[in-house]
């Protein structure tokens, strides 16, 4: 078993909840004032924006129930990897930015970066059996 160790299981329990209110927060703010998102989307050249942002922000918040209840994990992981290679480079292009807008812009490039390695480990748990889960799989 992959979670005998003493505090195993409920540390991927606390790093899910972590991790899934990080996704949730983001998710919930693209879509909170979605006008807003997709004005900003649109700026950055994102394809079809007052389609993609909505359909992405619901695969976020989906990919982020799943780690969350561990139901479907892989698929969950997918999701929030998928988001996150499909969003970051188009909206955090820091490397065509100047000044605190580049900075600004890097940060959250390499926080999506960190949050894609999150989900890749997710995923790579996804066959083994989580504490504390719903236990659904495919």
């Amino acid at each position: 078993m992959a979670f005998e160790a003493t505090g195993a299981g409920e540390a991927l329990l606390a790093g899910r909840i972590l991790f899934a209110a990080v996704l949730g927060f983001l998710a919930v703010g693209n879509l909170q004032d979605v006008d807003e998102t997709v004005a900003y989307a649109a700026s950055k050249g994102a394809p079809v924006p007052r389609l993609t942002v909505p359909l992405a922000s619901l695969a976020l918040v989906a990919g982020a129930v799943s780690i969350l209840l561990g139901a479907f994990p892989l698929l969950g992981s997918l999701a929030v990897v998928g988001f996150l290679v499909g969003v970051t480079p188009v909206m955090h292009d820091f490397w065509s930015q100047e000044g605190m807008d580049r900075q600004n812009e890097q940060i959250h490039f390499l926080k999506n970066v960190g949050l894609a390695g999150g989900a890749l480990v997710f995923a790579a748990l996804a066959t083994t059996t989580w504490p504390y889960a719903v236990g659904l799989t495919i």
